[in-house]
């Protein structure tokens, strides 16, 4: 007695750049069965197999991107780090018409490839119709935002420090996005 299968769908994922899908046909033979030079018994049959171009370009180089106001303690804390800095750095920034601004970020990876996140790719945009724009303020401090490796369906929800003129209110007088042309970021 023969019986002939076929595997419905076969999912191979790689967090570097394969992920595909295959479809397989496979022969089972009861142990009665004999197998001879007339049998129109098959091999297994897979579709054909993706090149590493195709595999590339599947992998999908994808940013959630989004922000909020950070709560008081967090800005108390990013305006330690500066004083730390130097009070001329605090000085500086103070004598030369800005402030100093802290909000929290959330990147989340929905992409299928780990991705390289950095800080100073973190936009901000203000000024009339937002046509200026600054980086962050990159921090040597574990609980502000860091150069790190995002694995896929991983967040990562820290404060950033950032400088701007005097006066702006948050969240209505800046916009903020990340700039790396490599990821397709989403808000």
């Amino acid at each position: 007695m023969m019986q002939v299968k076929t595997l419905k769908k076969l999912s191979i994922a790689s967090l570097s750049i394969l992920s595909c899908n295959l479809v397989a046909n496979y022969t089972v033979i009861g142990e009665s069965s004999r197998i001879n030079e007339s049998s129109n018994i098959s091999e297994p049959n897979l579709s054909p197999s993706l090149n590493e171009q195709q595999l590339i370009a599947q992998s999908v180089r994808r940013l959630n991107f989004s922000w909020r106001v950070a709560p008081g303690e967090q800005a108390a804390i990013g305006t330690e780090i500066l004083i730390r800095g130097g009070t001329d750095t605090i000085g500086n920034i103070l004598r030369s018409g800005q402030d100093i601004y802290v909000v929290k970020v959330r990147l989340f990876n929905t992409g299928n490839v780990p991705l390289r996140i950095h800080p100073q790719n973190i936009k901000v945009f203000y000024g009339n119709r937002f046509s200026r724009s600054i980086s962050v303020i990159p921090v040597t401090d574990n609980r502000f935002l860091q150069p790190d490796i995002l694995k896929t369906n991983h967040y990562i929800d820290k404060p950033v420090i950032f400088t701007a003129p005097i006066g702006l209110k948050l969240p209505r007088d800046i916009r903020m996005g990340y700039a790396d042309n490599s990821i397709r970021v989403t808000y």
